[in-house]
This record gives structure tokens, C-alpha cells and sequence, in this order.
């Protein structure tokens, strides 16, 4: 999924200087051709550190499911935990663009009411049993307040 993402995003920078190229062949401005140059580097740029990133996103973002809350952990330089409280969760979605279909993936939205979560990239199977267990666990939690 990061790598289909990082090629259409190369593919749009490169659209841009195409673009630019063919604005300089209609209006001969120089500096049009140096701006073309300089989209189809940052193309490249791009896209060599979006697929030098894709094992570190991957060894590096995971998710636990425990009795009280859906804990994500993401990064290794830049380190982040994020605990979304059980009690809190008002709704879990699974969805899937046209990426994640291609890769037959699914997207799990966790949201609360201040804020929506995502889990991307679950097979469709994991996706719904984790989508099962949180709103089980988020029923449990609610019958237990009242």
C-alpha cells in the first residue's frame, strides 16, 4: 500500500513538470525549463525516500488490543503511543479505497468524540474480528457504567 502510494505520488510530481515542460515549449521562458528539471528531481527525491521508508513503517507501527483500551505505537526516532479508551469508542468502521481494494486490505476507523483513529492495511478477516472485539469489549464497558 506505502509503495503504490509513494509511485502515484511520484507520478504527480512528474505530471507537474511535464506540465511545466509544456508551458516552456508554448511560451519559451526559461526559467520554465529549470522548473521542470526541478519537479522531475523532487519526483525522484520523493520517491527514493518514500521507498526507503517503507520497512521502517513497517517494522515500526503495531497495535494492541487490550481489556480497557486500543493502544498504537508508531516510529522509532519519533516515538508515539496512543491509547484510545474502550469506554471512549463510539464507533469502529472498516472501509477500503481503491488502493486498499487492489491489495485486498481494509482500513479500520476507530472513532471517538473527540477524534477518529485509523488501523490501515488489515485483511478483510482480521479487520472484521478486530472490529468485533473492540465493539464487544466497548459494549462489556458500557453495561458495566450503568
Amino acid at each position: 500500500m506505502w509503495r503504490i502510494s509513494a509511485m502515484i505520488n511520484t507520478l504527480i510530481w512528474a505530471a507537474v513538470g511535464i506540465a511545466v515542460l509544456v508551458a516552456h515549449h508554448f511560451f519559451g521562458q526559461p526559467w520554465l525549463l529549470y522548473g521542470a528539471w526541478i519537479f522531475f528531481a523532487i519526483a525522484v527525491i520523493d520517491f527514493i525516500v518514500e521507498m526507503g521508508l517503507v520497512p521502517y513503517r513497517y517494522s515500526f507501527w503495531l497495535y494492541t488490543l487490550t481489556d480497557d483500551a486500543v493502544e498504537l505505537r508508531s516510529g522509532f526516532i519519533f516515538r508515539k503511543l496512543v491509547s484510545i479508551p474502550i469506554a471512549r469508542v463510539q464507533d469502529v468502521t472498516l472501509s477500503a479505497g481503491p488502493i486498499l481494494q487492489s491489495q485486498k486490505l481494509q482500513e479500520v476507523r476507530i472513532t471517538t468524540a473527540s477524534t477518529s483513529h485509523k488501523i490501515d492495511g488489515l485483511n478483510p478477516e482480521v479487520g472484521e474480528q478486530l472490529r468485533k472485539q473492540i465493539m464487544k469489549l466497548a459494549v462489556e464497558v458500557g453495561t458495566n457504567d450503568v
